[in-house]
């Protein structure tokens, strides 16, 4: 439990205020701008399959920065290093993989939600589960990125308000525009917040810097000095160690560092994932007008993002070199002070009055960019796979005309109540979540140890033939038990349990599946091979 008493003054002044209340403001009167144009629930949850790629790829950017990247960053290029740095390069190993295989395969289905795939290729079984992963996964993820941002204002003002408070004022917000505007409220809000992000991240690099004696030439000296540009990590554990084995498990679980095949492992499964079956994104992409908007805004989003993290690297080293001179606080607010807390406690003692509440709304933003859109793809997953297909046995939506004994205005009232529910629910979760540790290291434990089993699932349908519905059913669920007990109940590093999961849902579930009938042709038509047949035969 984190104290209210304060103990160190709060940094932020009126004007601060003043800025942040008139953002979020803006956006709720942005989302409320949009709710007259939504009419069914094709425009609520694909803004009727009518949007630029531009605004889509900047959408893109957004939902991946969320308030977890933006302060895990900078504290992480601290504690780790630079190794950090070659995580985001790894995006552009997803570029054949997202524009030669996964858009024109989505594109033709004309799909709502990611996981109608799985029902055509296994059976309504396996969709059901996938979906299901993915809204849990969806919905911790925002927990985290909820208390990340919330943490971060608590921290700026000394603890001199409720943290809990904070976290259900920002969950309400977020919750309340999406409720009304839709996916396109959605889109247009995370190119302001954007906007915010990049241009309050880059006054926040620029102003560090500035205030380290020598600029950038001392940021990377200082950083050298402290043996944090290496990217070769020093295990002496593993050195010690005798016998392979032993070495083996000082390497994956050394907790204090970074190392190199690590960091490339765990982002290429998290960018992976993300941009090819996380419907967060595949839902991006089916607002867009053909597969050639949608590869352009991969494209903008993958540019956008390296840039953003370098800039993030760049924040992270100043902070390093400014601190290294400058004292911090033992506590704040008789709580121990932790490196996550540097970047909110530099913008509310270093930074001038309004450019404070500039950096603290840009924290918003990148906060409420990925509530918005993780609660709308939650909510059209739910929707889609579960209320329609159990209850009405619709294999998809109907677009144009009202399912059985649903009404579009039915259904469109339902997409509100249940987009509302699940803001609530993540609003809660969030105020329990910081007993996981370091942002970077919840980050890692409640996101990208999904990404293994969700990911599986697809590369056991699209490029294997071999693959059953029951093995990899059972392969999922065996590789998130396998998960939650590396990140639980074993010291392995956080970098590690999603490439674990991934390997155990493969093995296990291909392996399940040499003992299970042969299916039937039209499901096996389904896979990448049969499908590129088709695709050849039809142009």
């Amino acid at each position: 439990m984190i104290s209210d008493a304060p103990l160190t003054p709060g940094g932020l002044e009126t004007l601060d205020w003043i800025i942040l209340a008139a953002y979020l403001m803006a956006m709720v009167a942005l989302g409320v701008s949009f709710y007259k144009g939504q009419k069914t629930t094709r425009d609520f949850f694909l803004a009727g399959r009518s949007m630029n790629w531009f605004p889509v790829g900047i959408s893109l950017i957004a939902t991946l920065f969320s308030a977890n990247s933006y302060m895990a960053i900078p504290s992480a290029t601290q504690k780790y290093g630079l190794v950090l740095f070659v995580g985001p390069f790894v995006i552009f190993l997803c570029i054949p993989i997202v524009n030669r295989i996964f858009l024109p395969f989505y594109n033709r289905m004309q799909l709502y939600s990611a996981y109608e795939y799985l029902e055509h290729r296994f059976d309504v079984r396996v969709r059901c589960l996938a979906s299901g992963l993915f809204i849990v996964w969806r919905i911790t993820w925002m927990a985290a990125a909820l208390y990340s941002a919330s943490l971060a204002l608590w921290a700026a003002t000394g603890g001199n308000i409720n943290l809990y408070w904070t976290i259900v004022s920002l969950g309400l917000f977020a919750t309340f525009y999406t409720v009304l505007g839709g996916m396109k409220a959605v889109i247009w809000t995370d190119v302001i917040q954007f906007c915010v992000l990049f241009g309050g991240m880059i006054v926040a690099a620029t102003w560090a810097t500035s205030e380290v004696t020598g600029g950038i030439a001392t940021l990377f000296q200082t950083m050298a000095d402290a043996g944090k540009t290496s990217f070769v990590a020093n295990i002496p554990e593993m050195e010690a160690a005798t016998g392979l084995w032993a070495k083996l498990m000082a390497y994956f679980c050394v907790q204090d560092q970074m190392t190199l095949i690590g960091v490339i492992v765990s982002h290429l499964i998290a960018y992976v994932t993300f941009f090819t079956v996380d419907q967060v994104t595949v839902q991006r992409y089916f607002t867009t007008r053909s597969v050639e908007a949608g590869r352009r805004a991969f494209w903008v989003s993958a540019i956008g993002s390296l840039a953003i993290s370098i800039c993030l690297t760049m924040l992270g080293m100043a902070l390093f070199a400014y601190y290294s001179s400058h004292p911090l606080p033992e506590q704040i607010a008789g709580v121990e002070f932790q490196s996550d807390w540097k970047y909110p406690y530099f913008i509310a003692t270093v930074l001038p009055a309004g450019v404070a509440g500039l950096l603290v709304a840009a924290l918003y933003a990148a906060t409420m960019s990925s509530l918005d859109s993780g609660i709308n793809s939650c909510s059209t997953a739910f929707l889609v796979d579960f209320w329609q297909r159990l209850k009405h046995g619709q294999v998809r939506p109907v677009e144009e005309e009202a399912g059985p004994g649903d009404s579009q205005s039915h259904q469109l009232f339902l997409a509100r109540a249940l987009t509302l529910v699940l803001g609530a629910m993540v609003t809660v979760l969030a105020c329990f979540v910081g007993a996981l540790g370091d942002i970077i290291v919840i980050g890692n434990k409640l996101v990208n140890s999904f990404a293994g089993p969700m990911f599986s699932i697809f590369l056991l349908g699209m490029l294997t033939r071999r693959a059953r519905s029951m093995g990899v059913c059972v392969g999922a669920v065996a590789g998130m038990a396998v998960m939650a007990w590396l990140v639980f109940w074993t010291e392995l590093n956080f970098l590690w349990p999603s490439a674990f999961g991934l390997v155990v849902s493969l093995s296990v579930g291909y392996g399940l599946s040499l003992f299970e009938r042969e299916p039937k042709a039209e499901k096996l038509q389904w896979t990448l091979f049969e499908q590129r047949k088709l695709w050849r035969e039809e142009s």
